[in-house]
This record gives structure tokens, sequence and C-alpha cells, in this order.
């Protein structure tokens, strides 16, 4: 298998050198790259195989540009039957830089022209370049952390989506998929939330969604079998946004209640979890505007409250009407000549000059360019540039592919995607003032090795009338830049003889809660709701906080040991709720003591109520303390075990081993 998938990426990079050895004319007309869907598969005795590319002897592919949203199949015919099955995934070769974020939903697989029984299967890579869906894969013991799924829930999702049984002996299999980019609904729970939707509908909730296909107009909606009363939440959600459509906003255009139009205020674009994109209309729970906000235009008066919530009586059907408004930024050739008489580095053309700039709008094929007047001679400095791309597309790579002088084609070697000032994303066409590679230097095929701040001879550009530069604007994932710095041992030290507390949290279906010590709103230091850090807190049908008592046993961490936190519930338990959204402990220890590898949380052990005590360890170091995460399905997923919500009186216990504090 894996000499197999080395000869298609080297069929994939001796494509991509093909197509940066074309001339400038058809570089010029040239479309932004197509990936293409294929089926990977092996049979029992990895004597029948493909994963891409040209078909081997006695296969017949069936392969599928993927030009956007939509429905396709792959698939792939033996001359002689195969028996038995080892691996299958569906496969969108360059479809996580080209199709970023885009997830694959199975419709139908058929053997031999018979449809077979289907589980439900994600979407993730294995290399950040081909994007798969797996249909049997033993090798995946759990969920990769890049999983995700077009309807925005994991659940119940699996490497495994077929029985190999049905391939005991096959002449033909294909697969029907649809692609989405980010679908759009309406995220809704009315007052006494009874009536809730998170994408697909259900309980009375018809959700009719809308899939994006980047900028547009699009409309959502939820229909009600009996009427709705009240509203605790409601927000307009972009399921995988974040990833596909990064940076864009939402602008709302009209908001329909039983058909009639209903007075709005000014909004804002942001996420809860780095992965749907979500416009909050009526959110009670966001007493200040987050850190990703942002606008199609200025924030100043966007709220996350933007309806009234008294005009939400008797809802049968509420509608949507909004619009995608993509981030665009501007592409152009920075350049000066040997005795800086003829520069150009952006904006207005400056006299005898004229520049080609481009508007970028996500990954494609671009062209930028500038006319002489006058004849510039000999060359000082050059590159592509992008004015604020570190921030519009922080993380995307330039790949350059075809340069011409005068309309001739010259010659150009491997260069980088960097930035000299966190704004501008450049990449060097001729710079002699860069001795070695910057640290955030970068190349979408990840080799680095013979890049160069020089990619042309200057010689080249003697006598210069024009000059044509055609790139790719590539996917990449966001930069995240640790600022940090490594804690020093005495730093360190002072930090390790501290007491630290730990506190058990929570939150369940209907969000009854106990938040982290910190946060603002609800947690210990709460200004506001100082009582709610120390009971359990749920909601009323209007909307008022409801305590439901229970209580804490957290825990002083003094010294290296084994800790317990613990919960017992009132007797109101948690209601009829069956499942937790979070269960963690907070703690005040700093995060960069674990990170730096000064002091380590290990041993975790879960045990709500009779149940067997569980052990799972996962620790968040990604805030400011260090959180102990049991249950996150925001950023985590589903649970990583099975359990019960106990009702009233039952204890839940997190116990946890910490190493590297001192008396």
């Amino acid at each position: 298998m894996k000499k197999t998938l080395s000869s298609v990426l080297a069929l994939m990079l001796a494509l991509m050198l093909a197509l940066s050895c074309m001339s400038f004319a058809a570089a010029e007309d040239a479309a932004a790259p197509v990936p293409e869907a294929f089926l990977m598969y092996a049979n029992g005795d990895w004597s029948a195989q493909y994963f891409g590319g040209e078909a081997p002897e006695g296969i017949t592919a069936t392969n599928v540009q993927i030009t956007g949203p939509g429905a396709y199949t792959v698939g792939l015919e033996f001359a002689n039957e195969v028996a038995d099955l080892a691996f299958a995934a569906i496969g969108i070769q360059g479809g996580e830089q080209l199709l970023p974020g885009y997830t694959i939903e199975l419709n139908e697989i058929r053997v031999n022209g018979e449809a077979i029984e289907l589980g439900k299967g994600y979407t993730s890579s294995d290399d950040g370049v081909v994007t798969r869906m797996n249909l049997y894969n033993e090798w995946v013991s759990e969920l990769p952390s890049d999983a995700r799924s077009f309807d925005g829930s994991l659940e119940n999702a699996s490497p495994i989506v077929m029985q190999k049984e049905a391939f005991a002996s096959v002449k033909k299999v294909e697969a029907d998929f649809v692609i989405h980019q980010a679908i759009a609904y309406i995220m809704f729970a009315n007052a006494d939330w009874s009536r809730q939707n998170w994408g697909t509908g259900g309980d009375g909730v018809t959700a009719v969604t809308a899939e994006t296909n980047g900028a547009g107009d699009y409309t959502v909606a939820l229909e009600f079998a009996e009427p709705s009363e009240g509203l605790a939440f409601a927000a307009l959600g972009l399921a995988n946004g974040e990833i596909s459509l990064r940076n864009d906003t939402l602008k709302i255009n009209a908001i329909r209640l039983n058909g009639k139009e209903i007075e709005f205020t000014k909004g804002y674009t942001s996420s809860d979890d780095g992965i749907t994109t979500r416009m909050n209309l009526y959110n009670e729970w966001v007493s200040e505007l987050p850190a990703d906000a942002r606008s199609y235009e200025d924030l100043e008066g966007a709220s996350p409250i933007i309806v009234d919530k008294e005009l939400f009586t008797g809802v049968e059907k509420f509608e949507i009407d909004f619009t995608i408004v993509p981030v665009t930024d501007v592409a152009y050739l920075m350049y000066a000549n040997a005795d800086w008489s003829a520069q150009y580095w952006g904006g207005e053309d400056p006299e005898g000059i004229k520049a080609t700039t481009a508007v970028i709008d996500g990954p494609g094929h671009y062209t930028v360019g500038l006319e002489f007047d006058k004849e510039a001679e000999g060359l000082a400095f050059a590159a592509v540039g992008i004015t604020t791309g570190e921030q519009t597309f922080n993380g995307y790579f330039i790949d350059i592919t075809s340069i011409k002088v005068n309309g001739e084609e010259i010659p150009a070697n491997a260069g980088y995607t960097s930035s000299d000032d966190g704004i501008v994303t450049r990449e060097n066409i001729y710079n002699e003032w860069v001795t070695e590679l910057p640290a955030d230097a970068r190349r979408a095929d990840g080799v680095l090795e013979g890049s160069s701040p020089i990619i042309v001879d200057k010689e080249a550009f003697a006598s210069v009338k024009s000059i044509e530069v055609s790139f790719d604007f590539i996917y990449g994932k966001p930069i995240v830049k640790d600022d940090d710095t490594p804690l020093t041992a005495e730093e360190a030290a002072e930090l390790q003889k501290a007491d630290y507390n730990a506190y058990i949290g929570v939150q369940s279906e209907t969000y009854i809660f106990r938040n982290t010590w910190d946060e603002a709103n609800y947690g210990r230091d709460s200004q506001d709701n100082p009582e709610c850090f120390g009971q359990l807190t749920g909601w009323d049908a209007d909307n008022n906080k409801v305590n439901y008592g229970g209580t804490f046993e957290d825990a002083l961490l003094t010294k290296d040991g084994t800790y317990t936190v613990s919960l017992t519930t009132g007797d109101m338990g948690f209601a009829s709720d069956t499942l937790f959204r979070m269960l963690f402990v907070s703690t005040e220890i700093p995060s960069k003591l674990v990170k730096d590898g000064f002091v380590t949380i290990s041993d975790v052990k879960t045990k709500i109520g009779d149940a067997a005590t569980q052990d799972y360890t996962d620790i968040d170091v990604s805030g400011q303390y260090v959180r102990i995460v049991v249950i996150d399905e925001y950023n985590r997923g589903d649970a990583p075990f099975g359990y019960t919500v106990p009702g009233a009186n039952t204890t839940i216990s997190i116990t946890f081993t910490v190493t590297g504090l001192t008396d």
C-alpha cells in the first residue's frame, strides 16, 4: 500500500512540475487546478489495489472531477472477480488544499449493482493533501482530530461504514456521494427548550437548510408541527464554515415569522468552536463581543441579541434570508529596477508604470504584472505580495508557476511563502538581502530544501518593458503563533511552589451547569451571577435562572499527589436530561507549567453514580489555565465512554494525579 501511495504522490509532483514549466500564455488562460475523486480499494489479499491515478491492468476506474458542491459517483470494475476486502475509502486528490473544510456525505454503495447497508462515516485526511472518507479501515481505532461531518455531528461516525461480508465476490463497486462546502441552518431553542434545532430538525421541527457555495444569497428556515412559544436562543449557523469559508462574514437581509418580516438590529459573525460559523440572533449568555467577532462593515453597535424575543409567540415558520460576504485581498508585483528609478509597492500606479493586480478571494490561479512606459533596466528586488494576506488568508501558500519578461518565459527555481512584517504575504522572486530562510518560510508541498529568496537570474531583466507573474494561491491551515516565551527554571520553580484550586464543572443537555472558575459571566468571581458557581444552575421556561442545588467537593492542590473533586446532585438531579455536553475539572494551574513540561497531570479516573470507574485522560492547555476534559462535545466530539446522567442525590467524582508541585 505504501509503495502505491508513494507512486501517486510522485505522479502528482511530476504533474505540478509540468504545470510550473508552462508558458505564461498558457498559464494566463489556465483555470485553478481541479481536484479528482476516486475510490481507494484493496481486496482481501491486496492482489487488486487502486489508490488513484492510472489504473493497473485488470481494473477500470471511474473517477470524477470535483467542481464544487454536488452529487458525484466513483467506482471500480474488475476484469476478474476479486474476493474479500482489506481497505476502501473515497479519496479526493488535493482536496485539503483546493476544497478546504469541505465534507463528504455518503449516499449509496453498490456491489455488483446491489446497494448494501451503510453506517455513518466522516471526512478527514491522513496527509493534509488527500481528502477522504474511510469506508472500511480497520487501522483506525478512534476518530482523528480533523474528523468532520457534513451535518456538524460526529455521533456514531466510524471508519468502517460497511461490512466486508458484502465483498465476498466483486466485479464492480460504485459509491454515490455528495460534496458539501458549508451547510447553513438555524440554531434554535424556544422558551422551554421543547423545540430545538441544531442542524437536522426533529421533535416536531423541520429544518430547511441551505447548501452554500461561497459568496451569494441564501435562505434557511424552521417549520414547526405545532406553534412554538417563546425564545431562549437563536443563531444563524454554517456547519464547517470557519474552515471552508475562512474569515467570510454573514449579512442578514430579512427575518420572517409566519411570513411576516420583523425588525432586527446589527449583529456580527463569529464562532464558538473554530468550526461552525455563526451569527447570534438571541444569545443572553454573551456579555461582550468575542475576540473573533467580525463584520462586513464595522462592529460598532453590534450585539448578540438582535431580535425581540416577545415576537416569537405562536411561530409556525421561522425564515432567514442572508448573504455570505467573502473576504478579499489584493495581490500585486513588488518591484525595483537596478537603480531604484522604477518602483512599485502596491496601491496607485506611479508615473510611467501600469500595474496589473488581482483580487484574491480564496484558493485559485492568479496573474499580476507591471508595464513600463520606458524600459526599466536591471533588477534590485521583486516579489509577489498579498496586501494583508497574513490576516485575511493566514497560512495560505503562494506558488509561482510562470514568470514572463517582455512576453518571454524565463526559468524560475523553487521559492517559498513568508512575511516580513506579519501583514503582507509574499514570495520573493529576487531578494539579495535574505541570507537564510526565515522562520516562517513555508511551501505547500512541505519541501523547503532548495528553496531560495532568489529564484530568477537578474540578467533576464536587463531591459524590461513588461513583467507578468502567474501563481497558484493554495489553502493552508492557519498558523498558530505562540508568543509566550518558555518559562525559565526560576520562573517555573516559583509557580511550582504555589497552591492551586481545582473545581469540578459540568453542562448538561438543557444547560444545567457549573462553569469554569474563571468564566466571566457565571464563574467563581462573577459580579452579575455570584450564586451560580456554588450551585447547579438551570433555566425555566422564561429563561430565568433556577437553583438545582448540588454539593461540590473541590480540591486544593498543594503538592504532588492524587486528588479527587466531586459533585453530588440535589433533589432535582439534572431534571430529565440524558446527556452531558461537558464534564471537566477547571484548575488554577497555569497552562505553561504543563506545556513546558514542569507539571504533569495523569491517571484521570471518572465515576458517575454506581457505574464502573472509567479511565480517560485528556489535558487541555489551550487556555490560560489547565483543564482536565472528560466530556466536551463542542471541541472533542462524542463522549469517550458510555454513561447515564445521574438522578437525584447521586455523586460524580473525578480523580487525578499531579506531579511537579513542591511543598
